[in-house]
């Protein structure tokens, strides 16, 4: 008797699941070396959110579940195997986004934000729900590939609270104090907003066009 065969895990798959290992890695580690004492009233962080403690756990929790669970829509297993589960975690998906990104806004405003990174929030939190909303109505109207690509578009908008806070730590750029910390906040939103597009019409835009 022949042993059954395995089928081989598509090269994609393998690419995708290291991807979110390491983007949840280093999520971890930058939520915790800035984060690790905001409990304690007396520490520098704890003081600078005092204003905006009530806005900021509820950002924080909202935000962390959509992080999360984000994450879970992108597993063609789980969509193929659980669509049921798919769909209760797309709609938390939803509701930590619409309710986390608002929130962004007067944390911005009340611990002291420029005004610049008061408006780069209020854009990170608008295209965020933008494209969010576009991909719940694609599905809600039985359109699944516009739905994924419109996910696609929406996830790094969440992904910039990671990479962000892995950027501004780097030496030159913290020596510039603010402004620094306001360039990559934009710079980030604005990866944000274009690479998905670029990545998902990449071999649209390498192919060559059709001899007429």
């Amino acid at each position: 008797m022949t042993s059954a065969s395995v089928p081989a895990r598509p090269s994609g798959s393998t690419g995708k699941l290291v991807f979110f290992i390491i983007f949840a890695v280093l999520t971890v580690f930058v939520t915790v070396a800035k984060n690790a004492k905001i409990l304690d009233p007396k520490s520098e962080i704890a003081q600078h959110f005092a204003p905006t403690m009530g806005y900021l756990a509820v950002h924080a929790a909202f935000g962390g579940l959509a992080l999360v669970l984000g994450v879970f829509q992108f597993s063609n297993r789980i969509r193929a195997k659980y669509l049921s589960l798919h769909r209760k975690l797309g709609y938390l998906y939803v509701l930590g986004v619409f309710v986390s990104s608002p929130f962004s806004i007067p944390v911005a405003m009340r611990t002291g934000g420029s005004p610049s990174l008061v408006a780069a929030a209020s854009t990170q939190s608008f295209g965020w729900m933008v494209t969010t909303a576009i991909a719940l109505y694609c599905i809600k109207r039985g359109n699944v590939e516009q739905h994924r690509r419109w996910m696609i578009r929406s996830y790094p908008f969440a992904m910039v609270f990671t990479v962000a806070r892995m950027i501004i730590p780097i030496p030159p750029i913290l020596a510039m104090g603010l402004p620094g910390v306001e360039m990559v906040v934009w710079l980030t939103i604005a990866a944000a907003a274009l690479l998905p597009s670029i990545f998902l019409d990449w071999r649209a835009i390498k192919a060559r066009p059709a001899s007429v």
